[in-house]
């Protein structure tokens, strides 16, 4: 897709450095655009081109991501609800007290927490390939794998192994260059804050409570294909929400704003006017 609008990059003090996000559009209905573990802002250029003229996005990059990571205590566990106070103190600097959450995979965990604690700000949630279970025994071992592969041989290399496998067949066989692209882009970001982000996850709690409560809308876009997020996971997880509220995308791995860009970009506006 060519992109028309003009993205300008933003820049956050966050206390040990700036982080960069995008501010687009202009409206009184604002989307918080989150994205996941390897990504930065930019994965989001196609639903910004599309949202943007209908709505505010504030499209963030996760601190540490092309920056310092959050420094912390050596006797603080790294934590999802880290990252949510920045990117709460970033919408409060903007003056936006209310907005809608799209997380993608990590993303959606930041998005989580962000609707179970900031209740009153949080409009609705879309978990794009995201899971509101915590890890399990299996889960929490691979991750272990991820860190220390991440620290052995880098970031670049576990991108290379890694990234190819979030997309289903169909889209692999003949987008190798978008591919190529999104494994540049998050190969300088750094180990620390890479294994940073393993931890967090890792540590991570559950938040299946929120799919049966009523206050805050949450919708799901799950992938047939997706390896990181089993289907069989996120169907479980559907059936505690409203019809209206999923969306499976067939053939499609772990990365629908990619691979199935215009069902998403029509869920997310569908997602915006009903919530």
């Amino acid at each position: 897709m060519q992109n028309t609008i003009k993205l300008t990059t933003h820049l956050y003090d966050y206390g040990v450095d700036q982080l960069s996000y995008f501010d687009v559009g202009t409206s009184n209905k604002t989307i918080l655009l989150l994205h996941g573990f390897g990504e930065d802002h930019c994965i989001w250029k196609n639903q910004i081109e599309f949202l943007a003229p209908h709505y505010r996005i504030i499209a963030p990059n996760l601190p540490g991501v092309h920056c310092k990571p959050l420094a912390l205590h050596h006797s603080q566990a790294p934590s999802i609800s880290m990252y949510v106070e920045v990117l709460h103190e970033l919408m409060h600097h903007l003056g936006i007290e209310q907005y809608y959450i799209v997380g993608h995979s990590m993303g959606g965990y930041i998005g989580l927490s962000f609707a179970d604690y900031y209740v009153n700000h949080v409009q609705g949630l879309l978990l794009l390939h995201s899971t509101t279970y915590e890890d399990n025994d299996a889960k929490k071992a691979s991750r272990m794998k991820v860190a220390e592969f991440i620290e052995e041989w880098g970031v670049s290399k576990y991108l290379e192994t890694a990234t190819p496998n979030l997309f289903g067949n169909a889209f692999k066989k003949t987008n190798s260059a978008t591919i190529q692209q999104l494994i540049e882009s998050g190969s300088d970001i750094s180990k620390e804050t890479m294994i940073q982000f393993v931890f967090a996850m890792r540590n991570r709690k559950a938040y299946t409570h929120l799919l049966q409560q009523t206050h805050i809308p949450v919708w799901m876009i799950a992938g047939e294909a997706d390896l990181a997020v089993p289907i069989q996971d996120s169907m479980e997880q559907i059936k505690l929400l409203p019809s209206t509220n999923s969306l499976v995308l067939k053939e499609v791995g772990h990365m629908g704003m990619l691979e199935a860009t215009d069902l998403v970009n029509q869920f997310i506006q569908q997602f915006i006017q009903s919530a």
